[in-house]
């Protein structure tokens, strides 16, 4: 289970709105003093697609990719201020929030978790309105992500 403090989630639903029709993506960190900061990050998916569409074929509405020297930047600032990396957020445009195969392939590295103990959250915006959200977290006995409980506080 996840629980997130009702500020971060409003943070969250805010920027997943602003962005919409594109996905958004960013950090849930927890500061040193224990309270929850949300990053909103850029997503850089269209500069990928604009640049190489063979390799890079979704463009920002169905996919995400996060700008790897600002995620550097907010971590490191993170941890040396006594914070940790607590979920990673993304959007789903248009439909349901799930843990799609991308998705799945994006928060592994040769098949053990990118950042272990993080959860991913995915909000669901369909026709500009926050439908559903969902939280993921990786599971040893599937080697997969799972979903697991949300709670807003």
């Amino acid at each position: 289970m996840i629980q997130v403090e009702s500020p971060a989630w409003a943070s969250i639903e805010a920027h997943a709105l602003e962005d919409y029709p594109d996905e958004c993506c960013g950090l849930l960190v927890m500061d040193g003093d224990g309270a929850s900061v949300v990053h909103a990050c850029e997503n850089i998916q269209d500069k990928l697609h604009a640049q190489d569409p063979e390799n890079h074929p979704r463009k920002a509405k169905t996919a995400y990719r996060m700008n790897d020297l600002q995620v550097s930047k907010i971590l490191t600032a993170t941890e040396a201020a006594g914070g940790k990396l607590v979920a990673i957020y993304h959007s789903h445009i248009d439909c349901d929030a799930y843990f799609s195969e991308e998705d799945q392939k994006a928060a592994q590295f040769f098949g053990e978790p990118a950042y272990p103990g993080v959860t991913y959250l995915v909000i669901s915006v369909i026709d500009q309105k926050v439908e559903n959200r969902k939280a993921f977290s990786w599971s040893a006995d599937s080697s997969q992500f799972q979903e697991v409980p949300l709670s807003v506080v």
